[in-house]
C-alpha cells in the first residue's frame, strides 16, 4: 500500500491510487479480526478453514503449517510489529499537493488544512466510499483565492458526475474556480456489479473498489499455550477457524442484487457488513483435505436447485468463498 501511495505521489498517475484502494479496502481488513488483536501472515482468497495444517501437506511454500491461523504473531512478528502502519499511512496519503491546489488522491473520510498562496485552506471530504457512491467536499478559506482542486476518479467505477460535469474514471478531475468562504463540491459515481474471469475458469464478483466473497458461518478455537517462556493466553492467543455453513458453491447467474444496511460503524464487520449482494447460486462437488478445499472443484454438475446466497465485501470475511466456477445451472435430476 505504501508503495503505491509513494509511486502515486511522485507520478501523479491515478492507477496506483486504484492498486492502494484494492489492498486498502479487501487484502488489509481480510487478514485481520474484526478488533485488530490477531491477523494472519498468509491469507486466501478461497479459505474455507483455518486450522493447522499436517506437516505434509503444507501449501505455502516457505511458510509452516500455521501461517494462515489468526493470532498475534503467526508464523513470523513482522507483521505484527508493522501491519498497523496501514490506516495510518493511508490517512496520510488521502491529500497531498497538486498543481499549485491540492489533490484528493485515497478516496477515504478525511480533511486537510493548509496554506495554498496567501490563503489557508481547509478541505473536509465526508463520504462513505466504497460501500455508498458519494462524496461531499467542504472547503473552506480565509480569504479569496484561486487554485485547483484535483480529484481522483477511480478507475473501477462505471461512470462519475463532478457538480454536473462528466467525468473520466481512472484519471483526475480537475475543479479550478476562485474559492472565498465555505464552498462544496458534489461527486457521484455509477458502479456496475460484474464477474471478472480469474485462473482456472474460475470467476470473482466485483463492485466498484470493492472484491466480494460468499462468507462462510464460522467457529472460533482459541489456542492457549506458553512458548518460550511467554503465556499466550486471550486475549493474545491463537485461534483456528472452522466452516459451520455450505461452502462449495457455483454461480450460476450473473445478476445480483445490492442491499445496503444502515446503521453500521464498524466498515469491515462480518455480523454487519455496510453493503452486501444476493446472487444466484447451486452446490457443487468442491473437495476438502487436510484443512483446505481443492484448488478447482471435482465437479461442476449442479447438486442442489439455484438458490440464493449472499455476498459481502471480502475486506469483511474471515471464512469464504471468492472464486468459483459460472456453470448455466439447471435442477438436478
Amino acid at each position: 500500500m505504501y508503495s503505491y501511495e509513494q509511486l502515486l505521489s511522485i507520478t501523479g498517475e491515478a492507477q496506483w491510487g486504484d492498486l492502494a484502494e484494492a489492498l486498502a479496502f479487501n487484502a488489509l481488513p481480510a487478514t485481520l479480526s474484526p478488533d485488530m488483536w490477531s491477523h494472519q501472515y498468509d491469507q486466501q482468497t478461497n479459505q474455507v478453514c483455518c486450522t493447522r495444517l499436517p506437516e505434509d501437506h503444507v501449501v505455502f511454500a516457505t511458510n509452516p503449517g500455521d501461517s494462515h491461523l489468526f493470532g498475534l504473531e503467526p508464523n513470523f512478528g513482522c507483521c505484527t510489529a508493522n501491519f498497523n502502519q496501514g490506516w495510518p499511512k493511508l490517512a496520510l496519503s488521502t491529500f497531498m499537493g497538486w498543481k499549485e491546489g491540492l489533490a484528493s488522491v485515497i478516496l477515504a473520510p478525511s480533511v486537510v488544512s493548509c496554506q495554498i498562496g496567501e490563503a489557508h485552506v481547509t478541505c473536509r471530504l465526508e463520504t462513505d466510499y466504497p460501500f455508498r457512491d458519494t462524496l461531499t467536499y467542504t472547503v473552506t478559506t480565509d480569504r479569496h483565492a484561486r487554485f485547483s482542486l484535483g480529484i481522483r476518479i477511480p478507475g473501477a467505477v462505471t461512470s462519475a458526475v463532478v457538480d454536473g460535469a462528466q467525468a473520466q474514471p481512472g484519471a483526475f478531475f480537475t475543479v479550478e474556480r476562485d474559492w472565498s468562504g465555505t464552498q462544496q463540491v458534489q461527486v457521484s459515481f455509477t458502479m456496475e456489479t460484474k464477474l471478472e474471469r480469474r485462473p482456472n475458469d474460475l470467476y470473482c464478483v466485483k463492485r466498484g473498489p470493492l472484491l466480494y466473497a460468499v462468507a462462510i458461518q464460522e467457529e472460533w478455537t482459541r489456542l492457549e499455550y506458553t512458548q518460550n517462556g511467554v503465556e499466550r493466553k486471550y486475549p493474545y492467543c491463537d485461534y483456528e477457524i472452522r466452516p459451520l455453513s455450505p461452502w462449495n458453491y457455483a454461480f450460476a447467474d450473473d445478476s445480483f442484487t445490492v442491499e445496503e444496511q444502515e446503521g453500521w460503524d464498524a466498515p469491515f464487520s462480518t455480523e454487519r457488513p455496510p453493503i452486501s449482494l444476493t446472487g444466484t447460486f447451486v452446490q457443487i462437488d468442491w473437495g476438502f483435505d487436510n484443512g483446505l478445499c481443492h484448488e478447482v472443484p471435482d465437479s461442476r454438475v449442479p447438486l442442489t436447485p439455484p438458490q440464493q446466497v449472499r455476498l459481502i465485501p471480502y475486506g469483511c470475511t474471515n471464512l469464504r468463498m471468492t472464486e468459483m466456477p459460472w456453470i448455466q445451472a439447471e435442477s438436478p435430476t
